[in-house]
């Protein structure tokens, strides 16, 4: 799997304590995309199982109940995320995965059958490409109000709804000399 970054614990992207893995790899080039350097697909793989150990052992270390999947898009490399999201079903209290497609083209088959399957082993889906026009402070979770949230679990719906009352978060990492942010950003259209 191309993987751009993972980085725990996160509360920007969910509720509770969050491992997030972001993958390397989206077609769409959404315009105002927060994560550009994520859309280049890149040659450097890890396979699954190192992937998944990796994920264990951060997880674990910074006691995270939930996983947050982003990209990139996820959905680019349906079989290799079918593969970690079978795995973390039973690890995670709520798994969580962002994609630029509709659920509607994912039930179609444009991930593939590993793309339809991937859908059984999520708890909340956020769907949809992000258009920079409609990006709206409202839209806690969603970069922007096209974007539709799934609970495919729908235990989880008042968990999240609950989560949501707060508004949108922003976080920031710094690692190596590079600062990272994460959550859902407020478009800027004018700056004074």
């Amino acid at each position: 799997m191309r993987i751009g970054r993972i980085l725990s614990p996160v509360h920007s992207l969910g509720p509770g304590e969050r491992l997030c893995l972001w993958t390397q790899g989206c077609s769409k080039n959404c315009e105002g995309c927060v994560s550009p350097e994520l859309q280049k697909a890149s040659e450097r793989d890890i396979d699954e199982e190192t992937l998944w150990k990796l994920m264990l052992q951060i997880a674990e270390k910074n006691n995270c109940t939930g996983l947050t999947v982003s990209g990139g898009d996820p959905l680019e490399q349906s079989d290799s995320l079918l593969t970690i999201l079978e795995k973390a079903h039973d690890r995670f209290e709520d798994v969580l995965v962002y994609t630029g497609f509709t659920i509607n083209e994912i039930q179609k088959g444009c991930a593939g059958l590993s793309g339809i399957k991937c859908l059984n082993y999520i708890d909340v889906l956020i769907d949809g490409r992000y258009v920079k026009e409609l990006n709206a402070t409202n839209c806690v979770l969603r970069g922007s109000s096209n974007q539709k949230i799934y609970y495919l679990n729908e235990k989880m719906q008042p968990i999240y709804e609950e989560y949501m009352k707060q508004g949108r978060i922003v976080e920031t990492f710094a690692h190596n000399q590079i600062t990272i942010i994460t959550g859902i950003l407020n478009e800027v259209t004018n700056y004074e």
